[in-house]
């Protein structure tokens, strides 16, 4: 079975480089109001969700802006809705009916970011149109993708097992998946997904199977139906070809171009991309891998830099590098907390340190000069 990321702290766990464009068949432009004030939603028919305009819209000046933000790791870490926030205000620059993407890659996270994701995206796909595209997404991260109206996997990717782990003992919390179990359906509902399917998610005692009359599904909480997903043996999890077979995805696209086809956005008369969702993905994800590099080492340097000095120059270098550490947990919090596990106490105890220590090194100095 698997389970949600987790780490051992008190929290409860469910789970810059300008990059060049993706394709030839896109330009970057300037962001500009749109005359639209529509997005598709996975309601609309295939055609009309793969169509750029509607019957009766108005003449379009401007290009629909594609963005592209890549969700790599812990949810509340690699994946947050502080990057989300970020794409959605450019494309709030562009006007109503952008197309933003997630492409989701997590085997989960921080329960409190999740509640934070879900209010962003629910509030982003109010404006535009908002697309999960899978390439692992697990517990938390597969909880971040339930809440976009439209969903493509790649073909070898994973959704499911939505399960509340205790951070010391990896043990189910048992007390809170009744509530967990209703909060994932409620998930699948915002998505416009049966929400039989997440209790299944988040308990293996759940059982899920379907039937399927052309292109209508009915979702049974049970086993006894034509197409069995889970059984009481496991959380349900969904492949690539599970989910377009049953209707929880749009379909399965390996590549950008694709995901592009497939949702009829590469028309480049109407549509283009904007690197700006991989641009801020990539500065996030440089800086906290700054942050697994550079914090273990100020850790070292505190106790050895200066040392054969002594006296001021000592704790003057351990200053320098104990402020360091305080500086990386201001632009990084989670990724310290969970990863390097120096969360608030530790960072106040660094702080007054540092206070002592310039006491001392003003005593110091005063001891040595003149009457001192």
């Amino acid at each position: 079975m698997k389970h949600f990321s987790l780490c051992p702290f008190k929290h409860i766990c469910i789970a810059c480089i300008l990059l060049s464009a993706q394709s030839q068949l896109f330009a970057q432009s300037s962001p500009a109001k749109s005359s639209e004030s529509t997005a598709p939603s996975k309601s609309d028919s295939k055609a009309g969700a793969k169509s750029a305009a509607t019957v009766g819209a108005p003449i379009q000046k401007m290009k629909k802006q594609v963005f592209v933000l890549p969700l790599d790791g812990m949810v509340g870490i690699g994946l947050r809705h502080d990057e989300m926030e970020q794409v959605e205000k450019i494309a709030d620059g562009y006007g109503p009916g952008q197309v933003i993407i997630l492409r989701i890659n997590s085997n989960g996270g921080l329960v409190t970011e999740g509640d934070l994701i879900a209010a962003s995206l629910t509030r982003i796909k109010n404006k535009h149109r908002l697309v999960a595209w899978i390439e692992k997404a697990i517990s938390g991260g597969a909880f971040t993708g339930l809440y976009c109206d439209e969903m493509y996997f790649m073909p070898e990717a994973a959704l499911g097992s939505i399960t509340m782990l205790n951070g010391a003992t990896r043990q189910e919390i048992t007390s809170a998946r009744e509530d967990w179990k209703s909060r994932v359906a409620e998930a699948c509902a915002a998505g416009d997904r049966d929400p039989k399917i997440g209790p299944a998610m988040v308990h293996s005692e759940v059982e899920l199977s379907y039937d399927k009359v052309g292109d209508k599904v009915t979702f049974y909480n049970d086993y006894k139906h034509e197409f069995k997903l889970s059984d009481k043996t496991e959380n349900l999890d969904f492949s690539a070809k599970s989910a377009e077979h049953s209707g929880f995805s749009d379909g399965t696209a390996a590549t950008e171009m694709d995901l592009y086809r497939e949702l009829g956005v590469n028309d480049t008369t109407k549509f283009e991309a904007n690197n700006a969702g991989k641009v801020i993905a990539e500065k996030w994800q440089k800086l906290i891998q700054g942050a697994k590099e550079e914090v273990p080492l100020l850790i070292q340097k505190r106790g050895i830099e200066g040392s054969s000095q002594g006296g001021v120059a000592y704790l003057q270098a351990r200053i320098r590098n104990t402020q360091k550490i305080v500086d990386w947990y201001k632009k990084c919090a989670a990724e310290m907390t969970y990863d390097l596990q120096i969360g608030e106490e530790a960072i106040e105890q660094l702080k007054e340190e540092i206070v002592q220590m310039r006491k001392q090194i003003k005593e110091m100095q005063a001891q040595s000069q003149p009457g001192g």
